[in-house]
């Protein structure tokens, strides 16, 4: 199968899950181990297989979809925040191990896209005035948005930047509230 596509140039790692709404006391382990398999697994699976192509080969990018919530906590998902603060530190490690043999690996972490998964929050305006006075920009991201800095990060445009996560999320990650004094 290598040969027939002639190897790996990029891998990007998107699939993930945010499970189950449960404080820590109540949730199931079950379910707190699926959103850390699926998210955190799941890209390691994938990035070693891609590794061991790209390594040999001296190039590759791979690329994870990570979340603001690789730094901010969010109650009631603690798996997800979990899993995606783990993301970032496995994108880290592994650019470290990969920068040597000419292969980059970095994440993206968006803010609150507007996508299928957080409509319930979108198209109620309470839920919408909420979301947005966590956002400087004072809108939500749209999925083309994601789409256009994983292609600039997967590109020759971003060619000396790796192990890191890149946020793209009106500023979500500057923590709003504190515009007005701590």
């Amino acid at each position: 199968l290598d040969q027939a596509w002639g190897g790996i140039d990029i891998l990007i790692n998107n699939a993930g899950i945010d499970g189950e709404r449960a404080f820590a006391w109540d949730a199931k382990p079950e379910a707190w181990k699926k959103v850390i398999e699926v998210n955190l697994f799941g890209a390691f699976h994938c990035s070693r297989e891609a590794l061991q192509r790209m390594v040999p080969q001296k190039s590759g990018v791979i690329l994870s979809t990570s979340s603001v919530h690789e730094t901010i906590a969010w109650s009631g998902y603690s798996a997800y925040a979990s899993s995606k603060a783990a993301l970032g530190m496995m994108t880290k490690t592994l650019a470290q191990e990969a920068a040597p043999h000419g292969v980059r690996v970095l994440a993206v972490g968006p803010g609150a896209i507007k996508t299928p998964i957080n409509q319930s929050v979108w198209s109620d305006p309470a839920g919408l005035k909420d979301l947005l006075e966590k956002i400087p920009l004072n809108r939500m991201g749209e999925p083309d948005e994601i789409a256009s800095m994983v292609v600039v990060l997967v590109s020759d445009v971003a060619s000396y930047v790796t192990g890191r996560t890149i946020y793209v999320d009106g500023g979500m990650t500057d923590y709003p509230d504190f515009a007005h004094g701590g």
